[in-house]
């Protein structure tokens, strides 16, 4: 299910510039239509969410799984299309330098999404734990660096001078394009620091309220973008919806073997914590299956 309340799943005639392009997650008509505010399925008291005994879903909002998709695999849809959103939206070209700044469930994904669609001349991604490293390497043609290396690496890969010193360092030239998923205010300013003048940084990640020195965005004239959500792509000039990419890709790179445990119901609390920490245990994705230990 595709949980973003836009303009037909609220019942709002005429829709909404983004919704008509299919670009559901800038609806501008979020307090409006059949059901109460809300952006998606989950954050609207009228539909329910993900740990409700029922939900309501639009025709709309639902996509029919591939046959050749496991229920363990159709579970990583949802977050694939995010990834895939994202790294389409980078805009990557054969001939460029790409940063992908973590390496969890996201950033593992836009990984093999910029593979698939469109490889980059180099790509770099800054991996945590052993085990991302691992997957990293095997979903794409990449090197990868623990996050605290990853401005020395981007400079020895361009050959770049580094300005300032400490926190304040940054490239005087850098890579074209950097996708942080982490979101943190360390990993949004590694990604300006990186970046060329003129370059672009794709926002991933899920901020919040952050003190950031923006003085590199401006100073170098660098391209900031929010990704968020899905909706619809071109590539090459067709349109696709971006669950039905996500499905591809799932099936493409076999990214099942992200999902690195499926817990039952009653053991919820087993599987947040263990979701919590899921990096440092060897682990990328966790599920829970409502199939199974319910109450």
């Amino acid at each position: 299910m595709e949980p973003v309340l836009g303009c037909v799943a609220r019942g709002v005639e005429p829709v909404c510039a983004p919704c008509a392009r299919g670009d559901l997650g800038n609806c501008g008509n979020l307090a409006h239509g059949d059901v109460s505010k809300g952006l998606q399925s989950g954050f609207c008291c009228d539909t329910g969410g993900g740990w409700s005994t029922s939900m309501v879903a639009h025709r709309s909002q639902l996509h029919p799984v591939p046959d050749d998709l496991s229920d363990e695999a159709a579970v990583l849809i949802e977050p694939m299309a995010c990834a895939t959103h994202a790294a389409l939206a980078a805009q990557v070209q054969p001939d460029e330098l790409v940063a992908v700044i973590g390496a969890g469930t996201m950033g593992l994904g836009v990984t093999a999404a910029l593979q698939r669609w469109t490889p980059p001349a180099t790509l770099l991604v800054a991996a945590k734990h052993p085990q991302q490293t691992q997957l990293a390497h095997s979903l794409a043609d990449c090197s990868t660096v623990a996050p605290a290396e990853i401005l020395r690496a981007a400079r020895r890969i361009t050959g770049s001078q580094v300005l300032g010193r400490g926190s304040s360092a940054r490239l005087a030239t850098g890579v074209d394009v950097t996708i942080d998923c982490v979101g943190s205010p360390a990993s949004i300013e590694s990604a300006i620091s990186i970046t060329k003048p003129t370059g672009r940084v794709i926002l991933m990640g899920m901020p919040g309220k952050s003190t950031i020195d923006l003085t590199a965005l401006w100073q170098r004239e660098i391209n900031l973008r929010g990704a968020y959500t899905y909706g619809r792509e071109v590539i090459s000039g067709r349109n696709y919806r971006t669950f039905d990419l996500a499905a591809e890709l799932i099936a493409a790179a076999d990214l099942q073997r992200m999902l690195s445990a499926v817990y039952p119901m009653n053991r919820y609390t087993e599987a947040i914590s263990h979701a919590a920490s899921a990096g440092s245990r060897g682990a990328v994705k966790i599920a829970i299956d409502p199939r199974k230990g319910s109450r």
